[in-house]
């Protein structure tokens, strides 16, 4: 099948931006930023491309994200110039109706020269074209003409341009308007131009000349939204007054109030048919409602409630059947359908607006709340997870428990002494008043530049210090004796809507709609650490000099961004990508001990350490040095696609961005190193031999699978670039059983120790109950099941070694291996992590444990896909027993980090305790796992339960056992795609 040329053109689109890269980098400093998967501010706008096929969103986050609308999963991400703070923040984007331009604009870095440039992009490459100079302040609309010939903004500076796209000039400087300008907009047939303000007026113009046509006056409030209908007949006006006027689309003449909601106008959307607009509700009372009302009729034709949340963005689909609308709340993005209303996607990633923050009241660790529950400056909500920042006298960084309370925290204190804050109304409010004795002393009042209002408040325990967190990311402490400011908190990126300070009055721990935590040291306002926590219970916590700790897949939230200047896009590179390097809980909890003292925390780390194992300390601006090679994949072209043969034919090269050469590059078939010996590299002479090829046929052995190429130099591995390919297999049924794969089974699970202390109740039916379900599989989704079972006495250091040995010898390519391992997971002096055999002893782990290598090394080199399962720590408090409490992070994360195409599931993270009870037989995993297996996650109702269901399955079961203190994680690589586990 012949793609589309647009679809082709989109596909190629990271081809031709890799292909740009100059071979050596120019970049400022590297900075750490977080993904969630989805937007973390307020969402400015959305736009359908014009096949159809993409959503275009942008966000105060200071991203660019585009969305597959089918699948509901992001394609890709556009990245400029950033800075701390405010800087690089997009208030306003556009996208040409060609697709061929995206103007993006807001407060970039610098000085005021470029500081209020626009960014126009060449969607299909991602490159910026070329900087649009002239406005004096930051772009608030953007707008293209219908032939994408020009582009018209409106600006803070009280003024409206239009430019020539192809040249980059300013055609027009339109001039009149007394307020801000929000809204901006070109006629279907490009002669003329409306602009809507915050001076509650609209103004007509003649592009042609840039004269003024005439000004539109009745709304009764700030104009934010405009539009022509499509043929040209009418203009929309959406108000803060809570109104949608019509006015005639050649003169303005004012026609009628379209319609009146019970919320504000936030955003417009005129239906490519004409027959339909979609207003977003902003500020007001009532139910928050998007409705979508009749054109000329102004009848309402249809209400969406899902928001919970302001929308300043909407958009109709180029077929009129789909509307999408932008929550900047939630931070969320919704697809739905315009008839019925029903929800097609919700597009948002794994984060969640923070609310509140407390301070435990030993100082020991903090908490924070996602869920709002009342109008108080001083807490918006209950603090319902915990983080540990000390253990005992040092600092030691873990995600904590959930809260059923949090009666043991600190919150915003209201008064210390004689010093007491408020605003005058009690509610958020450009004013903050520090009162003494009663009698008001200061009065600090914010601006357009400074937050606009105090949104969250505190007094320091000691009263010598008042703390603000303010709109769009503004934090701020002032001296309650002066009214001075002392520090500004710069690194949020929008709302701060919790702060709260520690008992001694050293550390400020704050809370924001950009979903992360950040804990401050008063005195000097410095930053120490930032937290993420996502839905999936991973979590990050990094510091400003790099240095990060994370759960097993935490660092998928971060990465690393490079600016290559204004009019360049950024670079940006997974955190995960160096972790060799800056993965180091110690680091990072002497960080905040030594108050931000990055070469002092690395000196009293190393004190602690054995000399090979000494650290050496890795800068940020280090990173730009050690960027791993990209891969450019040159056929297939797409990335779907069907072939009736059991091979597809690859062709790829990898390309170096730093002086560093291409090392190696590899294929994985489902997760899987292809053969290496299939693979010959061969540098291409004419770039020095920084770059590597392949062009090899890649054999397929499943229906449907996934190919995914990958390259290293010195310092790493590329990000995978990745293609699916189903299988259209016209054989005879007896030809298909051949590739009907065998399952081999290694289960060990150990009860009975040599030394009965160590002895448990469960590790050994958990191994037998796992080995039974599968065993049944025989003959139905496996063609033979395999089996090695290992309990008690039988799990010995030399029988695990033998039976890992058998996996690796005999199963093959088309093959599934699951390895279950039950029992005790300690650790050495040296931090290696071993599983305790039955005759193992934890004073000895070198000479009787089995090492976590031995796991690793089979498992990575093992041909087929590879389940690991591990239960190695399991709770006293329930059986008077334990399977040790040594956390299995760092262990897994070598083997995740290794691209080996392993599905991990873990019993429980970090050093949380995994539950046994008599009366479930089995411990709370193995349980959930058993009873999915069986027919309990077939969601679908299939016959087929499969990995994603199963994962799925036992999250929700374990949390449910287990009262939400047990969280099972489990590692699906991106390179493998969903398979079937079993049939029933």
């Amino acid at each position: 099948m012949k793609p589309s040329r647009n679809r082709t053109t989109f596909l190629l689109i990271s081809f031709f931006f890799i292909l740009t890269f100059p071979i050596t980098v120019f970049c400022q400093d590297p900075i750490l930023s977080i993904d969630t998967g989805g937007h973390q501010a307020k969402i400015k706008g959305v736009m359908f491309t014009s096949d159809n096929r993409y959503l275009v969103s942008a966000s105060y986050d200071k991203t660019v994200r585009v969305w597959d609308i089918q699948t509901g999963e992001i394609v890709r991400v556009i990245r400029g110039q950033i800075g701390n703070g405010k800087q690089g923040k997009l208030y306003a984007a556009a996208l040409s109706p060609d697709d061929k331009w995206l103007a993006v604009a807001g407060l970039l870095p610098g000085d005021s020269s470029n500081r209020d440039s626009i960014r126009l992009i060449d969607f299909r490459t991602g490159e910026v074209k070329t900087l649009l100079k002239g406005h004096a302040n930051v772009i608030l609309g953007l707008s293209f003409s219908s032939g994408g010939k020009k582009l018209i903004s409106g600006s803070f500076d009280k003024t409206a341009r239009i430019w020539d796209v192809r040249s980059g000039k300013m055609l027009h400087e339109l001039k009149g308007h007394t307020e801000f300008i929000y809204a901006v907009a070109f006629s279907p047939d490009g002669s003329k131009a409306i602009t809507g303000s915050d001076d509650e007026t609209l103004k007509l113009w003649d592009v042609h000349s840039g004269r003024l046509i005439t000004t539109m006056k009745g709304h009764k409030g700030d104009v934010r939204s405009v539009g022509f209908t499509p043929d040209g007949q009418y203009i929309l006006s959406g108000s803060k007054d809570k109104t949608i006027r019509m006015w005639k689309g050649n003169t303005g003449a004012f026609i009628k109030v379209l319609a009146e909601q019970n919320r504000n106008v936030g955003s417009l959307s005129i239906s490519p048919n004409g027959s339909m607009v979609l207003s977003g509700a902003s500020t007001g009372s009532g139910t928050l409602s998007n409705n979508v009302y009749s054109i000329p009729s102004g009848n309402k034709l249809r209400s969406f409630t899902k928001h919970n949340n302001i929308v300043l963005a909407t958009a109709i689909s180029p077929d009129n059947t789909l509307a999408a609308t932008g929550d900047s709340g939630e931070t969320a993005i919704y697809i739905w359908d315009l008839q019925t209303g029903a929800v097609k996607h919700k597009l948002v990633g794994n984060g969640q607006q923070i609310w509140s923050v407390g301070f435990a009241k030993d100082g020991k660790s903090i908490a924070w709340g996602a869920t709002y529950k009342k109008y108080d400056l001083f807490g918006y909500g209950p603090l319902n997870q915990s983080f540990i920042i000390r253990s005992g006298r040092d600092f030691d960084l873990a995600l904590g428990v959930k809260l059923k309370n949090d009666d043991d925290y600190n919150r915003g204190i209201v008064s210390v002494g004689p010093w007491s804050i408020r605003t005058p109304t009690g509610k958020i409010h450009k004013t903050l008043q520090i009162l003494k004795n009663g009698n008001i002393k200061h009065e600090i009042t914010r601006s357009s530049t400074s937050g606009f209002d105090h949104r969250s408040l505190t007094l320091t325990p000691d009263g010598l210090t008042v703390i603000s967190g303010g709109g769009n990311g503004a934090g701020s402490s002032f001296n309650p004796e002066t009214g001075k400011k002392q520090h500004q908190f710069v690194g949020h990126t929008g709302d701060v809507w919790g702060v709260a300070c520690s008992p001694d009055s050293r550390l400020m721990v704050s809370g924001s709609i950009d979903q992360t935590v950040k804990l401050w040291e008063i005195d000097t306002g410095k930053l120490l650490l930032t937290i993420f926590h996502g839905t999936d219970n991973e979590w990050v916590a990094w510091t400003p000099a790099g240095y990060y700790t994370a759960s097993v897949k935490g660092d998928d939230y971060i990465g690393w961004h490079i600016n290559q200047g204004k009019d360049k896009a950024a670079l940006y590179y997974p955190g995960s990508r160096f972790a060799d390097k800056f993965y180091s809980p110690d680091i990072t909890a002497r960080y905040i001990a030594t108050g931000g003292n990055l070469e002092k925390a690395i000196q009293l780390v190393n004190q602690a350490k054995p000399k090979p194992k000494r650290i050496k300390k890795t800068s940020i601006q280090d990173v730009a040095t050690m960027l791993p090679p990209t891969v450019i994949i040159q056929t297939p072209s797409e990335r779907n696609m069907t072939v009736p043969e059991n091979k597809v034919h690859v062709k790829a090269w990898a390309k170096s961005v730093t002086s560093d050469p291409v090392k190696d590059i590899w294929v994985l078939v489902n997760g899987r190193r292809l053969d290496n010996r299939a693979i010959k590299v061969a540098p291409r002479k004419q770039t020095g031999g920084l770059t590597a090829e392949l062009d090899i046929w890649v054999p397929l052995t499943e229906t449907n699978n996934r190919i995914s190429v990958l390259a290293s130099n010195r310092h790493g591995r590329s990000k995978a670039e990745t293609f699916n390919v189903t299988w259209k297999q016209t054989q005879t049924a007896s030809v298909k059983n051949l590739y009907k794969p065998d399952l081999y089974l290694l289960s060990i699970g150990v009860s009975q120790y040599q030394d009965p202390q160590y002895s448990l109740d469960y590790a050994d039916k958990d191994a037998k109950g796992i080995a039974s379900v599968l065993a049944s599989q025989q003959g139905k989704l496996y063609n033979r099941v395999h089996q090695r079972l290992l309990t008690n006495q039988d799990a010995t250091r030399k029988n695990i070694q033998k039976s890992l040995e058998w996996m690796y010898q005999e199963s093959t390519q088309k093959d599934l291996s699951v390895i279950f391992i039950a029992g005790h997971g300690m650790k050495d002096t040296r931090d290696n992590y071993y599983f305790l055999p039955h005759e193992g002893d934890p004073e000895s782990l070198l000479f009787s444990g089995v090492k976590w290598f031995d796991f690793q090394d089979i498992v990575s080199s093992l041909p087929s896909k590879v389940i690991l399962m591990v239960d190695t720590c399991h709770s006293g408090s329930v059986t008077g027993k334990r399977r040790g409490i040594s956390d299995i992070t760092d262990a897994l994360r070598d083997l995740m980090s290794s691209d080996s195409g392993v599905v991990v599931m873990t019993a429980s993270t970090g050093k949380e305790v995994s539950q046994e009870r008599s009366d479930w037989g089995h411990g709370a995993f193995t349980k959930a796992v058993i009873e999915g297996l069986r027919g309990k996650a077939d969601y679908n109702s299939d016959g087929i339960v499969d990995m994603k269901e199963i994962d799925l399955y036992t999250t929700q079961r374990v949390k449910t056992l287990t009262g939400g203190s047990q969280h099972p994680t489990t590692e699906i690589p991106k390179t493998m795609p969903n398979f079937p586990l079993v049939v029933n």
